[in-house]
């Protein structure tokens, strides 16, 4: 009975932990991979947009580790929405994913951000501000408090990931995830 209960156990773990890799990693979401994904990829995968234009790139803070090019208005831009995402937005650079920028239309916890996406954040503001190397993650912080809005950051290989965060009891709890954008490296400042 315990090996079968063993058994069952582990097979559950197994599924969540895939399940978990289906939806998002640092450097992809849905089965699209920052590098990889070309837009008839995409289309395939999400269906035809809701809208499709050609813009400059929205980085917030990293700017200052990106190439400058991410200001021109040479990005593909494919948006999608859906019930759990009021905004899913995919940035091309000759045809391929160099963005994906989601918009969380329900409340996801802030505390549970390195879950979804495998990578550990950290805390920007207060003593803490984005290095400027790229690629420097920032020195962490224990907050005693969240201002009303916020943002943290994380890096792996191929990835830099951006999160706006709002905080909720005048600060005394991190709150919610409002939007994460997973940028490619390959825009990455030399």
């Amino acid at each position: 009975m315990t090996r079968r209960l063993t058994s069952i156990f582990w097979v559950l773990l197994l599924a969540c932990a895939t399940h978990a890799q289906a939806v998002a990693t640092p450097d992809g979401f849905k089965g699209l991979t920052l590098d990889e994904t070309i837009i008839t990829d995409a289309i395939k995968g999400l269906g035809p947009p809701d809208a499709d234009r050609v813009d400059s790139l929205d980085v917030s803070k990293l700017g200052k580790w990106l190439d400058p090019k991410y200001k021109e208005k040479i990005f593909r831009k494919l948006v999608y929405k859906n019930d759990d995402f009021s905004k899913i937005e995919l940035s091309f650079l000759d045809s391929k994913l160099v963005m994906i920028d989601l918009n969380f239309a329900k409340r996801y916890d802030a505390r549970k951000i390195s879950n979804l996406f495998v990578v550990q954040f950290a805390l920007l503001g207060g003593p803490i501000s984005l290095p400027d190397k790229p690629g420097q993650m920032p020195g962490g912080f224990w907050a005693t408090s969240f201002p009303t809005y916020y943002t943290m950051v994380a890096i792996s290989d191929k990835t830099f990931l951006i999160a706006n965060c709002a905080s909720e009891g005048r600060g005394s709890s991190p709150g919610s995830v409002e939007r994460v954008r997973q940028i490619s490296r390959v825009l990455e400042k030399k």
